[in-house]
This record gives structure tokens, C-alpha cells and sequence, in this order.
């Protein structure tokens, strides 16, 4: 097992990486301070009926008396206000009492994680939580750091806060069960860390990219600890996202959100990012700040992962997607910011583009002529 310290001070945690750790979930969270007698598991029906069973067991043999369980769609239609409520409702319906304060612990993927997070952050005004995250994306990237927050009013995560978690378990071994495309999408977001963070790591991927699709053991701790280890770096510099520091983990995002949002959720956030980085690419060497060397090693990488770097036009798609993008969280004052890679484990913001060349490469990224990967 491995351990990643994410350093906020008094609200500083660890992050667990290794294999078979759900079934000692327990007696890690005991370890890790956490005396609760109470949990409040929020999951969703797939990784429920696989998992939660599991997680029971492990709970009540750390002295766990009440274990509650709460279902949100898997889907990221489900973030939403009405679910987000549901959850609030359920969690004073099991707890109403304040002397019975749960341990909230989200055992799922990036929307229970945003979701459950949020929830667990105005309930009383805060209860702890714990993540298990169960994907590949969950786990190298919205697991960590402590955005939390649904979508509302047509835009993704407009509505949340920061709330750190107490722990991160995450277990390797439950990634056995992604689908192949789950799975691709995860790895959109390791790509995104080489892209900007780190040309060791991009360089590992292209010689070995197919390893960590395999699941291979070795490689795929070592991959997501990297990646938890570039995130908990930049978060612990910027942990509310004032300097513009964590910006960097936006690489991909702007046009991959609108472009996530304006298709229905038609592609998973992994595959709309990996089109947000062809675009953001794009923009970049437009601009003069990137070669077309770089565009071509992460066309190259991502057509390895089986990941799309395009998506089918269709009537009002670009109109959408524009709107969309201008309701960006990192926006002010009129003004758009993108985050532009300049080289290979190299980056910077960009403010106030022209809007022509942002409408050309959105453009550039729609077309009739590929499909989405199954």
C-alpha cells in the first residue's frame, strides 16, 4: 500500500492506494482517528450491489453499530439539485438526532464522490467524510483535493463548495469490473497530468500506456500514485483555487465541460476531455505557445487509449456548446482564461482569447465523420 499526504494543515489526510483494502476498510478508517460508531454510505445501485456488502462487513468488525445505505443514480444526469436534496432528506431522516452524527462514506465514482461530498458538507454544517472512489478517474483525480458540488441551472458544478475529506481509500482491486470504456475515460484525465504536469509520467504512458488499460498491478499503482501525488502538490498550493495555480487541472476542461453538457452527457467526462485537449491544443499552437510536435504525441496517446479526439456535428451542437462555455467558473468580467500546454509537462493561462480562434477550434473538434469508441 501506498500513501499520499495531501498537506492542508489541520485539514491535511492521507490517500490509500494499494489492492484489497475495501475489505479492511474498518480498521484503516479506526487507524486513521475516525471513531464514529455511526456511517452513512452513499453509493449508487451498480457499485452497491457489488460492493456494499463488502464494506458492511468490514464496518461492523471496526465496531460500526448503524450502517445506512443511500443510492444516487450513477450517471451524471443524477448531480443534480433534486438528488442532492434527496440525500440531505435521507441523512436527517437516519440521523435526526444531533448526538448521533454519522460517518459519511462515498462508495463510488466522481458523482457520488461530488454529490456525497457536498452533501456531507452542509449537513450540520459539516460531518466528516470518506471517499472510496471505484473508477479510474475517481481515483487519480475528483477523489482528491475536495471540490465538491452538482449541477444546476444547465451548468456543471455551479453550485458547491470545498470540503475536504478525513480519508481516501482507494482500492485498485475494484477497478476489475469497470467496463473498457470506464476505463478509457479514467485514463483521459492520467493523460491530462502528463500533458501538464509532469513529461516523466506522459513519456511512461507512451511506452507503456496499454499496461495501466490492462490493469497490470505494478503499473497502475505506480501511475495513480503519480498522479495523486501531482494533484495533492497543486492542491496544497492552492487549496481554494485563488492563486491560479490549480487552474492546471483544468487542461481540457473548458471545451470538454461545454462540450460534456451541450451533448446531453452522450460521452463520459473522460472522453469529452480528451476532445477539450485536442481543442485547448489546438489554441495553443495557434497562438504560438505549443508546437504541432505536441498536438501529434497526444493525438497519438489518446488514439492508443481508444479515446476520441472529435465528435459528430450536429444541428445547434456548436451554438450549445459556445453558450455552454461561456458560463465557465474560471471566466471574470467578460473576460475568458484557458489553460494551454506549452510543451510536454508545461503549461500556462491564457486570458482574454480572441473568440475567432476559439470558435475555429471548436469547430475543428466537431465533424460527421468519426464516431463515438463503445
Amino acid at each position: 500500500m501506498n500513501s499520499v499526504d495531501v498537506d492542508l494543515g489541520p485539514r491535511s489526510y492521507p490517500v490509500l492506494i494499494g489492492t484489497g483494502l475495501l475489505e479492511n476498510a474498518g480498521s484503516l478508517l479506526r487507524e486513521h482517528g475516525l471513531c464514529q460508531t455511526n456511517a452513512f454510505v452513499i453509493t449508487n445501485p451498480q457499485v452497491g450491489a457489488l460492493y456494499f456488502e463488502s464494506l458492511q462487513q468490514a464496518l461492523g468488525k471496526a465496531g460500526f453499530m448503524r450502517i445506512v445505505r443511500h443510492e444516487i443514480p450513477a450517471t451524471e444526469e443524477g448531480k443534480n439539485w433534486e438528488e442532492f436534496s434527496g440525500c440531505c432528506s435521507a441523512l436527517l431522516e437516519a440521523f435526526p438526532d444531533t448526538g448521533s452524527i454519522p460517518l459519511v462514506i462515498l462508495l463510488g465514482g466522481g458523482v457520488v464522490g461530488d454529490l456525497g461530498g457536498f452533501a456531507a458538507g452542509v449537513f450540520r454544517r459539516g460531518v466528516p467524510f470518506v471517499q472510496i472512489p471505484t473508477t479510474l478517474l475517481a481515483a487519480v483525480d475528483s477523489s482528491v483535493g475536495g471540490k465538491v458540488a452538482v449541477n444546476f441551472g444547465g451548468v456543471k458544478n455551479i453550485m458547491g463548495i470545498f470540503n475536504q475529506p478525513r480519508l481516501v481509500i482507494c482500492d485498485l482491486a475494484l477497478l476489475k469490473t469497470l467496463s473498457p470504456r470506464e476505463l478509457r475515460s479514467g485514463a483521459a484525465e492520467v493523460i491530462k497530468y502528463g500533458v501538464v504536469c509532469s513529461e516523466a509520467l506522459f513519456e511512461q504512458l507512451e511506452g507503456g500506456l496499454e499496461k495501466l488499460l490492462a490493469l497490470d498491478g505494478a503499473a497502475l499503482i505506480d501511475i495513480v500514485t503519480q498522479c495523486v501525488g501531482l494533484k495533492a502538490g497543486v492542491v496544497a498550493r492552492d487549496e481554494f483555487d485563488k492563486k491560479g495555480i490549480r487552474n492546471v487541472l483544468n487542461f481540457g476542461h473548458t471545451i470538454g465541460h461545454a462540450l460534456e453538457l451541450s451533448a446531453n452527457y452522450t460521452l463520459t467526462h473522460g472522453e469529452a476531455i480528451s476532445i477539450g485537449m485536442i481543442a485547448a491544443t489546438r489554441l495553443s499552437i495557434a497562438l504560438g505557445l505549443s508546437s504541432p510536435l505536441l498536438l501529434e504525441r497526444l493525438e497519438t496517446l489518446l488514439h492508443r487509449a481508444n479515446l476520441p479526439t472529435r465528435h459528430p456535428d450536429a444541428p445547434g451542437l456548436f451554438d450549445k456548446i459556445v453558450r455552454a462555455m461561456q458560463m465557465d467558473k474560471k471566466f471574470r468580467d467578460g473576460k475568458n482564461l484557458f489553460v494551454l500546454p506549452t510543451r510536454i509537462g508545461g503549461w500556462q493561462q491564457q486570458e482574454n482569447v480572441p473568440w475567432e480562434l476559439v470558435y475555429e477550434v471548436v469547430r475543428s473538434v466537431l465533424t460527421v465523420s468519426e464516431t463515438l469508441p463503445s
